[in-house]
């Protein structure tokens, strides 16, 4: 009796959700995202797409699940997948071109998004966005720089010697002749010269870098520190001062 009890109260909950209007379906998802209850927001939107899809709420349901993903979720795959959900259903309404249009700016899109979750100190969904750029747009404009930043972050904040030499080296050896290939030759070497004391490795980076790159901006920097490989402050006329 009990079981049968329940099952009814049960019943009666999902017989009142479904009959909820869109409005009141959209009403819901607002109030879910104002208490960080992310997955339901999307649950009661996607019942306006999926039981009201002629209703004018639907394609700003629909892209409203497409911005969750990617703003609160920093869900680049489900978030992509959405917006062309939107632009594709919804062609014709402004939501529909809206979607189309950061569509066409996605990789614009995430580079600017994974310099944001930097500043933020969420490294790992930076690194994932950076990532998913250099694997779904490798010969993008913007995917070179995508790429050096992995070198950086790994260099910079997470303090990875390794792992940024080796996305650095990634920059040298997939885009070769972007901008970015010289400021990350240089980088390899200043990590093995500055910071793992590697002066054999360091020179042969440097030596490279003088090389193919004679009228860089980095050509002074890369020369002196060249010169003055594996030599202390002290031994270093230029900046003797700063010990004294």
């Amino acid at each position: 009796m009990k079981n049968k009890f329940i099952l009814s109260v049960a019943l009666m909950i999902t017989a009142i959700s479904c009959s909820k209007t869109p409005n009141q379906l959209f009403e819901l998802s607002n109030e879910n995202l104002e208490i960080d209850n992310i997955d339901q927001a999307i649950v009661n939107l996607d019942k306006i797409v999926k039981n009201y899809p002629k209703d004018s709420l639907a394609s700003k349901a629909q892209y409203k699940i497409a911005s969750i993903y990617l703003n609160w979720k920093n869900d680049l795959n489900n978030g992509f997948i959405q917006l062309q959900n939107t632009a594709i259903n919804y062609k014709n309404s402004i939501q529909g071109e809206q979607a189309q249009s950061e569509i066409d700016q996605f990789p614009e899109y995430i580079i600017n998004k994974a310099e944001s979750l930097r500043k933020r100190k969420m490294l790992k969904e930076a690194v994932d966005h950076l990532m998913y750029m250099t694997d779904k747009y490798p010969v993008h404009e913007l995917t070179p720089k995508a790429q050096y930043m992995l070198g950086d972050v790994y260099m910079n904040d997470f303090r990875d010697f390794s792992t940024a030499i080796q996305e650095y080296r990634k920059v040298l050896e997939t885009y070769s002749g972007s901008s970015q290939e010289p400021h990350a030759l240089f980088m390899i070497g200043y990590i093995y010269a500055n910071i793992l004391k590697d002066n054999r490795s360091a020179e042969v980076e440097y030596k490279a870098f003088m090389e193919q790159f004679p009228n860089h901006e980095l050509y002074p920097s890369v020369k002196f520190e060249l010169e003055f490989l594996g030599k202390s402050i002290e031994e270093i006329p230029a900046l003797k001062h700063i010990t004294t």
